[in-house]
């Protein structure tokens, strides 16, 4: 206990090695506990040692099948090493039992999202933005989930109201654009474009060129 206290100590000063020497002691000398295996984890995610952290937070689950909070942890692991497959499952898992939790919805989301499952993601993020309704975060990746439908409509729709929330953000413009370029609107094209060259001249380059290549 006074060894997994020290480790926890060290982990929130932001002394993550020692922390990680701490509880390898602990865990090697003595019989591992579930919060052992869960603060060493901490450690190595805080490190961005995700396979190191995917291995520990699964050891603590063989002690405590039934904890939902590693696998929470576990799906954001497995989304820092872009195992989306994996990750899905565990938010999956997660959300079943805490359902009002927006974040993991919004992680859940983005996971199914990323594998291409674009139905799937919409519900988990709808989810979400039931919870959560101010961020545009999550109606920017709505936006995007509908893009990869060709839904473009409905696409342009979510990133103006994730606009209507945020209107510095110049990933969401990006996005709007490709969406208007698809509707056939140039007009509004050429608005976004203009919107984008002042907030970033990379996007806003990026955007020109994907128009004038098609």
């Amino acid at each position: 206990e006074v060894m997994i206290r020290m480790g926890s100590i060290y982990n929130e000063l932001g002394e993550y090695k020692e922390a990680e020497h701490i509880l390898n002691q602990a865990i090697n000398c003595t019989t591992p506990t579930m919060q052992m295996y869960y603060q060493l984890a901490l450690t190595y995610g805080n490190q961005g040692k995700y396979m190191s952290t995917v291995l520990a937070f699964q050891e603590a689950l063989k002690l405590k099948s039934d904890d939902v909070e590693i696998k929470y942890q576990l799906g954001i692991a497995y989304m820092e090493l872009y195992n989306f497959n994996v990750a899905a499952q565990y938010f999956e898992e997660y959300v079943a039992l805490n359902n009002q939790d927006e974040i993991a919805f919004f992680f859940l989301g983005k996971c199914y999202y990323e594998i291409g499952d674009y139905p799937a993601a919409i519900l988990a993020l709808q989810r979400a933005n039931a919870l959560s309704p101010n961020d545009h975060r999550i109606l920017y990746y709505i936006g995007k989930s509908y893009s990869g439908l060709g839904e473009e409509s409905d696409a342009a729709l979510t990133f103006r109201k994730a606009l209507k929330i945020n209107p510095e953000d110049p990933e969401i413009y990006f996005e709007l654009g490709k969406s208007y370029y698809k509707l056939n609107k140039n007009k509004k094209v050429i608005e976004t474009l203009d919107i984008l060259n002042m907030l970033d001249r990379s996007l806003y380059d990026q955007l020109y060129f994907e128009i004038i290549r098609r």
